[in-house]
């Protein structure tokens, strides 16, 4: 007898059935939906409320907020309110701070000499913003490149880390997938290893993450 979900009365006749109206169709309804089962306890509990306060503005029962609230996530989930993931809270406790590649030694001619010889190597990257910079010193061993890298700041706060998020991904989500992480320290030095690909840099420093985008590697 699931048809009588269909009805545009359904939510008043299983709310009059809350409240002791017999109805024969709707009871036998309940007995065979577990959902519409749990719709009529929550409503019961809510009758039984009113009816023991005589409907006055007062705090109900932590029993009947409890099953209205566990209830709730079963019956209209479309109504929860989501708990904020720790990305959300990033965003909203965070402003984002996005650094400009001021050089890049991949994409700029050598000089030909015994410099430009030993450097062929080692390629340089460097990164400026208003509240920290980037210099990246990159080398290809076998078939990943090995970063060093210094923080710019003119004091850099302890307990610092920068995460190297792939550039299609976003760089404030924490449940990103590949995600190279080291921990700087407090001269602003950082090691780490990492595959070819395109890369974004960040680092939370205070109330702020600084984003160092288009790391080509």
């Amino acid at each position: 007898m699931r048809e009588l979900h269909d009805e545009h009365n359904f939510e008043q006749r299983i709310w009059d059935v809350a409240r002791g109206v017999e109805d024969a169709a709707v009871l036998r309804h309940v007995a065979t939906c577990a959902h519409c089962q749990d719709h009529l306890f929550a409503l019961r509990q809510l009758v039984r409320f009113q009816a023991t306060t005589g409907g006055a503005l007062v705090e109900p029962p932590e029993l009947v907020t409890f099953e209205a609230s566990r209830l709730m996530t079963r019956i209209r989930p479309d109504l929860v309110a989501q708990p904020p993931t720790l990305s959300d809270k990033m965003r909203d406790r965070l402003r984002e701070v996005a650094a400009s590649l001021l050089h890049d030694t991949g994409l700029t001619p050598q000089v030909a000499g015994l410099r430009a010889e030993a450097d062929r190597g080692t390629r340089q990257l460097v990164f400026a913003s208003d509240v920290a910079d980037l210099d990246l010193e990159v080398s290809l061993l076998d078939d990943r490149y090995a970063v060093t890298g210094q923080l710019g700041m003119d004091v850099v706060p302890e307990n610092l880390s920068i995460r190297f998020v792939p550039a299609d991904q976003d760089p404030l989500d924490l449940d990103v997938v590949g995600v190279v992480e080291s921990v700087i320290s407090k001269q602003g030095y950082f090691t780490l290893s990492i595959d070819p690909g395109d890369w974004t840099a960040a680092v939370e420093i205070e109330d702020a993450v600084v984003l160092f985008p288009g790391v080509h590697l």
